[in-house]
C-alpha cells in the first residue's frame, strides 16, 4: 500500500526535458459511522516541455468560417473574418494539412481549389489567404453540415493532432432537427474544436454544447477588431499540441466503484459517460490533444468501511496514466485515492482547498447560467439575485474576466458582497458573452474562497439523488441539481 502518495509522482521526462507528472489532492478521511458514502478527490495531470516535439507532430487544420448574410452587416464582421482567416493561416506550421470551410446553408472548401487538404508552405498560405480575402456573405446557417464537412476533410490526413476552428454569427437554422447532434457524435472522436460567437445573433447554449462534445473552448468576440488575434491565439494553441491523448484509468479495490469523473479545469466538463468500463472494477478514458499544460479532474469514488480498518490509511482506487502517439515518453508512478476511517469529526469535515475552489466554480457558473435564464424569462429580481451571487463568487475566485462579462450585465455596487443593480437595457452580446463563460475555471492557487472556507451548519442533501454536500454548496455535484437551505423560500440560502 502507498501510504500517501497525494501529493506528488516521480516526474517522467524524456531527454529533450518532456515531462508529465500526476498528483491526488484529496482529504482522506471519512467518519467511520457514515456507512457507504463517497470519497472524492482531484487529480491534477501536467505536461511540460512538449515544443520540440510538437514541432515535429503531423497536424490538420480546417478553419470554418460563417459565411451567411448576416455576417455583411455591420460590414466589420465579414472584415474582420477575412483578416483572421489570413492570420490563422499565417501562422500554421509548414508542413501542417489545412483547408478554408465558406459556411452557409451548405459547406464548401475553398481553398484549396480542388478540395481536400492543402500542405502549409509559402505559397499554399499565401494563395489561401488571397481566397480569405474575398469570403462572400451570402447564404444560411447550417453548422452541423460545416463540422461534418471538417469531419471528412481531417480524416483524410493521418495527423496526430486534428483542429478545426469554428467562427459564427448565428444559429443553426438550416440543418434538419437532430442533424447536429448526430454530427456531433461522430466528430467527437475525430477533432477537436474551438469556436467564437461574433455579433449579436449567435446562441451561447449551443456553442456551448458544440465545444463540450468536442472538447474545446467557446468565447464571445466583443470587438469586431480583436478577432485576428482570437484566431491566432487559437490556432498558436493547436500548433503547440504535441501529445495525441493522454488516457486516465482508475482502478477501484473490491466493493468500490467510480461514482463520476468530471474535468474541473480549464474547462468544466462532465466525462463520466465518455470513458469505458472494462470490468467493474475499472473505468478509463482518453483525453484529447495536449500541449504544455494543466488539467485537473475531480474523481468520486464509492466508499464503504465495512472491514477497514480504523485510523488506517486503505487505498481505494488507483490512477494511471497511458499516453498516445509518444512510446518513448515516460510516465508517472500510479497513484493512490486513499481513505482513513476516523471518529474524529474535526478530520473528517475538512474540505480539501482544491475541491472546496472547484465547487466555487461550479457555482459561479450556476449562478451565471440561473441569471440568464431569469433575466430572459422577465424575472429580473432572481437575474439580480444570481448575478449578485456571481459577481461575489468571481470577486472571491479572482476571476476578473468573468467580472468583466458580468460589468456587462449589472452596475457592481459592492463586488465583495454581491451587491448589483441590473443595467437596462442588456445587449444580447452581453448576455451571450457572459454565458460562454459559465463553465470556464480558474486555477486553483492556493487561495480560498471565502464562502467555501468555513462552511456553516448542517450539510444540504440533494432531493433528487440524496446525496450530501456541504452547507455552502448551492447545487450537487453528482446531479447539478439546486440545493436549499433549511428555512428558505426557493432561494439559497448563501446567496
Amino acid at each position: 500500500m502507498r501510504a500517501d502518495r497525494t501529493r506528488q509522482s516521480a516526474v517522467a521526462g524524456t531527454g529533450e526535458g518532456a515531462a508529465i507528472t500526476l498528483r491526488v489532492h484529496q482529504n482522506k478521511y471519512l467518519p467511520a459511522a457514515a456507512g457507504r458514502t463517497e470519497m472524492h478527490a482531484v487529480l491534477s495531470v501536467e505536461a511540460r516541455g512538449l515544443g520540440p516535439a510538437a514541432a515535429r507532430t503531423a497536424a490538420s487544420e480546417v478553419i470554418v468560417i460563417d459565411c451567411s448574410g448576416s455576417m455583411s452587416w455591420p460590414p466589420t464582421k465579414i472584415a474582420a473574418a477575412r483578416r483572421a482567416t489570413a492570420t490563422a493561416v499565417g501562422i500554421l506550421r509548414d508542413g501542417t494539412r489545412f483547408a478554408i470551410v465558406e459556411g452557409t446553408e451548405q459547406a464548401q472548401v475553398v481553398y484549396p481549389f480542388t478540395g481536400g487538404m492543402a500542405v502549409a508552405g509559402p505559397d499554399t498560405k499565401a494563395a489561401a489567404a488571397r481566397v480569405a480575402a474575398r469570403l462572400p456573405a451570402v447564404g444560411g446557417t447550417a453548422i452541423g453540415s460545416w463540422l461534418d464537412l471538417a469531419r471528412r476533410l481531417h480524416l483524410r490526413e493521418p495527423a496526430a493532432i486534428r483542429h478545426t476552428l469554428l467562427l459564427t454569427d448565428g444559429r443553426n437554422e438550416h440543418d434538419d432537427p437532430g442533424y447536429l447532434d448526430q454530427v456531433l457524435d461522430a466528430c467527437a472522436p475525430c477533432f477537436t474544436c474551438d469556436a467564437r460567437g461574433i455579433g449579436d445573433g449567435w446562441d451561447a447554449a449551443e456553442l456551448k454544447r458544440i465545444v463540450r462534445r468536442l472538447h474545446g473552448k467557446a468565447d464571445a468576440v466583443l470587438d469586431d477588431s480583436a478577432l485576428a488575434a482570437e484566431f491566432e491565439e487559437m490556432v498558436s494553441a493547436s500548433m503547440a499540441k504535441a501529445l495525441a491523448g493522454v488516457r486516465i484509468r482508475i482502478r477501484t479495490r473490491a466493493g468500490s466503484r467510480v461514482g463520476f469523473v468530471k474535468q474541473v479545469h480549464p474547462t468544466r466538463v462532465d466525462l463520466t459517460d465518455e470513458g469505458t468500463r472494462p470490468d467493474e472494477r475499472t473505468w478509463e478514458c482518453r483525453t484529447e490533444a495536449w500541449g504544455d499544460e494543466t488539467r485537473e479532474y475531480q474523481v468520486c469514488v464509492l466508499a464503504d468501511p465495512a472491514g477497514d480498518p480504523a485510523d488506517e490509511d486503505v487505498e481505494l482506487a488507483a490512477v494511471d496514466l497511458a499516453v498516445d502517439g509518444d512510446a518513448t515518453l515516460p510516465l508517472p508512478e500510479p497513484q493512490s485515492v486513499l481513505v482513513q476511517w476516523t471518529d474524529d469529526l474535526l478530520l473528517s469535515s475538512r474540505i480539501d482547498p482544491r475541491l472546496a475552489h472547484y465547487d466555487a466554480n461550479s457555482a459561479l457558473g450556476h449562478a451565471i447560467t440561473a441569471g440568464c435564464d431569469a433575466y430572459e424569462a422577465g424575472d429580473r429580481e432572481e437575474a439580480r439575485d444570481q448575478w449578485g451571487r456571481a459577481v461575489r463568487l468571481a470577486h472571491e475566485l479572482g476571476n476578473e474576466k468573468t467580472l468583466d462579462r458580468l460589468r456587462g450585465l449589472v452596475h457592481i455596487v459592492d463586488a465583495a458582497t454581491g451587491e448589483v443593480r441590473i443595467r437596462e437595457p442588456i445587449r444580447p452580446l452581453d448576455l451571450n458573452s457572459a454565458m460562454i463563460l459559465s463553465e470556464e475555471s480558474v486555477r486553483f492557487t492556493g487561495v480560498l474562497p471565502v464562502e467555501t472556507a468555513a462552511p456553516p451548519g448542517p450539510d444540504r442533501i440533494c432531493p433528487v439523488c440524496e446525496r450530501h454536500s456541504p452547507a455552502a454548496a448551492a447545487f450537487c455535484q453528482r446531479c447539478d441539481t439546486p440545493l436549499r437551505a433549511e428555512g428558505t423560500n426557493g432561494t439559497d440560502g448563501a446567496a
